[in-house]
C-alpha cells in the first residue's frame, strides 16, 4: 500500500499517532503489531462538515488480534503528542493537557490511561486507553478535520507509543456512511502494513516518518531523506516534489529525479529551417550531444547526501515517456529578433513551456540564431532559467554539446572568467572559457584544450602577467613558453590574453594577475526558484559572442 499516495487523494483518510517523539517512532527498534479493530467512528458537524469526534476500540483475542496486547513503556514520564489527519486536515495534540495513569500494581503493569476532561481546550484527545486486553481512543475535535472528499474511503488508525506501534485499517464499504454525518466500521481485520502519520516538520509534504534519514533512498515511504531539511540535496528542487510529484503534476521521479542526489531538469524547444546550410536542417539537440552534457555533470567532484558525486542532468526532448515538453517551434524565419529577455522569446516560451515546470526546468530555446543575424553561439541568464543555443550552420553533437553546458553554466552563475567574467584566461580550465568553449579543457597542465568538456575545479595557480615564470606553466610544471622564444625563463611581462577586448575592465588591467575559479563548487542550483517576470537580485543577460567553429574549420 502507497500510503502517501492514499493522504494525496481524496479518499477518507484518517491517521492516528501518538509518540513520545518523532525520533521514537522512527527508531528502528519500533515494534510494529498489526491489529484489528471492534469499531470506529467519526462524526462530522457544521456547514462545511468537519471532523468533531472519532472514537476506535479494539479488543484481544479478536478480529485477527493476539490474546494479549503488547504494552509500552511509560508514556507519561517522557511525553507523548497525538496527531488526527484527513487530507489536508489536522489535529495535533502534545497530550500535555491532561495526566497519565498506570494501570495495575505496580503503576503500568497492566496498561496506560491518558485523560484530558477539558477536552478539546487543551488538546482534541479526550482519553487514551492501552491495556493487554483493549485499546481505546475518544478524541474531540475542535473542528479542523474536513470530512470525506469521497465515500468509501479507506479509514488508518495508528497508535505509537514509546517503541510501541499499533497498526489499524478499516476498509471500505463500511458498516454505515452518511454523507458529511458519519462513518462507522466494525469487525475489521489487521491490515497488510502499518500507516504512518507523524506530521511534516519541514513542509516538504513527505512524512516525517518516511524521511528516516538513511540517506539511502528505498522507497516512497523510506526515502531516506532528512526530515527537518526540505530539500536534503540542496539542488532547489523540493524532497517532496522529487519522491512524490509536484503539486502541479510533474512526475518529476518518473523522470528520473532523486531527492538524495542532485538533480537538473532542461527541456530543449528548436526550430527547423533552410537557411544557409544549403539544406533543410532541424535545430533539435540530438541524444548524443546531449549525452556529452550527462557525463560530463555525471563525472562532476560533487558530493551528494547518499555517498555518490556528480550532478544528473535529465533532459527533454520531447523523446517520450514522461519527456513530452520538447518539441519542434513552428517559427516562420528560423531566427529570434532579439534574445531571452526578447518578446518572440518570451512569446514562445509561453506557448511551449508548461507554467507547471517553471521553478522545476531550465528552458532552452535552439533557434538558427538570435538577434536576427547575430554569430554569437547563445546566450543566458546568469543566473536564471532562460537560455538559447544558435550554431547556425555549426550544430556538430560536440559544439552543440559544449554550448549547451557554456549557456547552463550561466544560468548556474558562472561567468566567462568563472567568479568573474575576465575571459580568455589559459590558466581557467573551464568550458565557460572561449579558448575552450568548443576545443575542450586541457587534462595534462598546458594551455591547448583536449577536448574534455568540463567546468574547472580551481586547480591552476595565478599568472601574474607583470611578472611570469615560464617554468612553472600553469600548475606548477611543466613549464609552458609564454612569448615564444624557446626559452624557459622568469620575468617575463605579457598579456596571456590579448583576445579579450574588455579586458581593462572585466580583468582589471591589460597586464594583471589572472585567477582561475572552482566551477564545480560554485554553482547556484536555485536559478529556476524565480518566476519569469519576477525581480531578481543579480540577474544579467549574457552575450556569448564566441563564433562556433564551422565543420571546414574543425
Amino acid at each position: 500500500m502507497n500510503w502517501g499516495g492514499v493522504l494525496r487523494s481524496a479518499t477518507a483518510w484518517i491517521a492516528v499517532c501518538l509518540a513520545v517523539t518523532g525520533a521514537a517512532v522512527r527508531s528502528a527498534t519500533a515494534a510494529d503489531h498489526l491489529i484489528g479493530h471492534a469499531v470506529s467512528t467519526t462524526k462530522y458537524g457544521g456547514n462545511p462538515a468537519v471532523g468533531r469526534l472519532y472514537k476506535f476500540i479494539a479488543k484481544a483475542g479478536r478480529d485477527g488480534n493476539p490474546l494479549t496486547f503488547t504494552l509500552p513503556a511509560d508514556p507519561g514520564s517522557t511525553g507523548s503528542v497525538v496527531n488526527v489527519g484527513r487530507g489536508a486536515g489536522l489535529l495535533t495534540d502534545p497530550l500535555t493537557g491532561g495526566a497519565w495513569t498506570g494501570i495495575g500494581n505496580p503503576p503500568g503493569s497492566n496498561g496506560w490511561k491518558y485523560t484530558n476532561k477539558s477536552a478539546p481546550i487543551g488538546g482534541p484527545v479526550k482519553s487514551l486507553l492501552v491495556t493487554k486486553t483493549r485499546i481505546k481512543l475518544i478524541a474531540k475535535s475542535a473542528g479542523t478535520m474536513p470530512p470525506p472528499a469521497a465515500p468509501n474511503g479507506a479509514i488508518d488508525t495508528l497508535i505509537a507509543v514509546d517503541a510501541e506501534r499499533y497498526c489499524a485499517r478499516a476498509q471500505s464499504p463500511h458498516f454505515k456512511e452518511v454523507e458529511n454525518r458519519l462513518i462507522k466500521s466494525t469487525n475489521q481485520l489487521p491490515p497488510p502494513s502499518c500507516p504512518c502519520f507523524l506530521g511534516d516538520t519541514d513542509g516538504d509534504r513527505l512524512d516525517d516518518c518516511y524521511e528516516t534519514n538513511t540517506m539511502i533512498f528505498v522507497s516512497p515511504t523510506d526515502t531516506g531523506t532528512d526530515p527537518e531539511d526540505a530539500d536534503t540535496d540542496d539542488d532547489g528542487i523540493g524532497d517532496g516534489d522529487e519522491v512524490v510529484g509536484t503539486l502541479g503534476g510533474l512526475d518529476l521521479a518518473a523522470m528520473g529525479t532523486n531527492p538524495l542526489r542532485r538533480d537538473i531538469l532542461i527541456e530543449y524547444d528548436w526550430f527547423d529551417d533552410g537557411l544557409e546550410c544549403f539544406l533543410p536542417h532541424s535545430h533539435r539537440p540530438t541524444a548524443e550531444a546531449l549525452a556529452l552534457v550527462t557525463a560530463a555533470f555525471a563525472a562532476a567532484p560533487v558530493a551528494n547526501p547518499d555517498g555518490s558525486t556528480g550532478i544528473s542532468v535529465i533532459h527533454d526532448r520531447g523523446q517520450g515517456g514522461p519527456f513530452t515538453g520538447g518539441n519542434l517551434i513552428a517559427d516562420a524565419d528560423g531566427v529570434l529578433v532579439a534574445g531571452v529577455n526578447g518578446v518572440e522569446f518570451k512569446n514562445h516560451k509561453a506557448v511551449n513551456f508548461d507554467a507547471n515546470r517553471s521553478g522545476y526546468f531550465h528552458y532552452t530555446i535552439l533557434p538558427h540564431r538570435y538577434d536576427t543575424n547575430s554569430d554569437s553561439s547563445g546566450q543566458a541568464e546568469l543566473p536564471g532559467d532562460d537560455m538559447i543555443v544558435s550554431l547556425y550552420c555549426a550544430g556538430s553533437d560536440v559544439n552543440v554539446g559544449h554550448t549547451i553546458m557554456h549557456e547552463l553554466g550561466h544560468n548556474l552563475g558562472l561567468g566567462h572568467g568563472g567568479s568573474d567574467h575576465c575571459n580568455y584566461k589559459p590558466n581557467y580550465n573551464s568550458v565557460m572559457n572561449y579558448l575552450y568553449q568548443f576545443p575542450g579543457v586541457d587534462d595534462d597542465c598546458t594551455p591547448p584544450g583536449n577536448g574534455i568538456l568540463d567546468y574547472s575545479i580551481g586547480d591552476r595557480i595565478p599568472l601574474d602577467e607583470n611578472n611570469l615564470d615560464e617554468t612553472q606553466g600553469v600548475c606548477g610544471s611543466p613549464g609552458w613558453d609564454w612569448n615564444g622564444n624557446s626559452i624557459l625563463e622568469s620575468g617575463v611581462v605579457l598579456d596571456l590574453n590579448p583576445t579579450d577586448p574588455l579586458a581593462m575592465y572585466l580583468c582589471g588591467g591589460v597586464l594583471t594577475v589572472l585567477h582561475d575559479s572552482d566551477d564545480w563548487s560554485s554553482l547556484w542550483l536555485l536559478g529556476t526558484a524565480d518566476p519569469d517576470g519576477a525581480p531578481r537580485t543579480r540577474t544579467e543577460i549574457i552575450d556569448c559572442d564566441n563564433p562556433a567553429p564551422m565543420p571546414e574549420d574543425m
